[in-house]
């Protein structure tokens, strides 16, 4: 049997897994080695199937910003969602 090591192994390819993975990428200025380990293929996730309804704004540093949110939410409604203030 092959072995292999990794500074950390996340089970889970969903949004919490994923985003595990980037903070612990991020806090360790991507020096660790980091492992993601799923059943199902990364893009089959239940999280990947939820259509936009795991969206934020994350980096607001590096452009992001509420109106890009709002306007990829609408956008990956098709646009039949609609916009009110």
């Amino acid at each position: 049997m092959d072995r292999t090591a990794h500074d950390v192994v996340i089970i889970g390819s969903g949004i919490a897994g994923l985003r595990a993975a980037i903070e612990v990428a991020r806090a360790s200025g991507g020096k660790a080695d980091v492992a993601i380990v799923t059943k199902v293929q990364a893009m089959r996730s239940h999280s990947v199937s939820a259509e936009g309804g795991t969206a934020a704004v994350l980096y607001p540093e590096l452009g992001d910003s509420f109106e890009s949110h709002v306007f990829d939410t609408v956008k990956g409604s098709d646009y039949l969602g609609t916009r009110t203030r």
